[in-house]
């Protein structure tokens, strides 16, 4: 299976505005207690560990996963929205293994009344 990373952000938000960023990492989560009878071997366990978000180079979001996380694991948290910039977001596994994803966000002034 290809480890593929996803990340979805408006394209467009004012600023202050409160705003969804959703994730999705494809990746088997394999925990490490599974037999092969076959081979006699357990499989070897693989998760993803961290997960990071950087908005403009600041972290502003971090997480620590474990073994009852499912596979393709689909996260989404708020941000606020304060400049334009770019959202990167960073999965580290237990080989120390750095995937990421990234995507510009456009911030906007609030329209005066």
């Amino acid at each position: 299976m290809a480890e593929i990373r996803r990340i979805s952000v408006p394209k467009q938000v004012e600023k202050g505005e409160i705003f969804t960023v959703r994730t999705l990492a494809r990746h088997k989560m394999e925990p490490g207690v599974h037999f092969d009878a076959n081979r006699f071997v357990v499989t070897p366990r693989l998760l993803l560990q961290e997960v990071k978000c950087h908005y403009n180079g600041r972290l502003v979001f971090y997480a620590e996963w474990f073994s009852a996380v499912s596979s393709n694991p689909y996260l989404t948290f708020k941000l606020r929205a304060e400049e334009s910039g770019e959202i990167v977001v960073t999965w580290v596994d237990d080989y120390n293994v750095i995937t990421t994803a990234a995507a510009p966000i456009d911030v906007i002034d609030k329209p005066k009344s």
